[in-house]
């Protein structure tokens, strides 16, 4: 006798995994609950939790002797919908808690280079000085500029706080510079907007997962004809007098 409905091997062996702690986390939720924050990883256990005891409750249903393949289908479809409703509060929690701790960690770590108000003049002699060098074209200034920019806090700050030509450098050589110096001067919250831009991707994963899951769960033209053939047993046996 079949585990589940669906008797596709692929969807067979996607269900047995998932209800697994190795197949939550390939399909579901890659990262572990414990070394995370508490509101992801409460939101991922939840998850976890719902898509496990749907699956139990499908292979139940699939040895339901009082019900017709086309109404396990149906009742399938069902289930399904209850644990989309509840995974999708926790891909909710999840994104949400990704997309603002990674804007907020962004905020402190440009915070380190702000420009300090008394160094203006400074500020503008460094953006000179990198532009007089990059007009020479020695082949050896964009290796020194990276490192005056991971190693001097005041070349840092004057390169981010102006727009790349005026230091001699495109857009896009600009921010790597900043990125490459928000990583020397501002780690803690370089890693920890790395950290939550890694948990937010567990919704994408967690959505992708749930997609899956509703494949491998029931056929939905089975679950369509049975709706369509049900008779209403409880509908009116008289028709209703004019005006009632």
């Amino acid at each position: 006798m079949n585990r589940y409905l669906n008797k596709n091997p692929d969807h067979v062996k996607f269900l047995d995994m998932a209800r697994l702690e190795v197949g939550f986390k390939v399909n579901f939720f890659a990262m572990n609950v414990e070394e995370i924050d508490a509101v992801p990883g409460t939101a991922a256990t939840r998850a976890k939790y719902a898509i496990q005891e749907t699956i139990s409750r499908l292979e139940r249903l699939a040895n339901d002797t009082s019900k017709t393949n086309d109404a396990k289908n149906e009742a399938a479809k069902t289930l399904f919908k209850n644990v989309t409703k509840e995974v999708e509060q926790s891909i909710k929690s999840i994104r949400s808690y990704g997309d603002r701790e990674a804007e907020a960690a962004k905020n402190r770590a440009f915070d380190v280079l702000s420009p300090d108000v008394s160094k203006g003049a400074i500020y503008s002699e460094v953006r000179q000085f990198c532009r007089e060098q990059a007009a020479k074209g020695d082949p050896d200034w964009p290796m020194r500029l990276s490192e005056l920019c991971r190693s001097d806090l005041d070349t840092a700050r004057a390169i981010s706080a102006a727009p790349g030509f005026l230091s001699g450098v495109g857009d896009d050589r600009r921010m790597h510079l900043v990125t490459n110096a928000l990583e020397v001067f501002a780690p803690d919250d370089v890693a920890h907007m790395n950290h939550a831009l890694e948990v937010g991707k567990q919704a994408e994963r967690m959505e992708a997962g749930l997609n899956k899951l509703g494949k491998a769960m029931f056929s939905s033209a089975l679950a369509d004809r049975a709706s369509y053939s049900r008779v209403d047993v409880d509908a009116p046996l008289i028709a209703p007098e004019a005006g009632e």
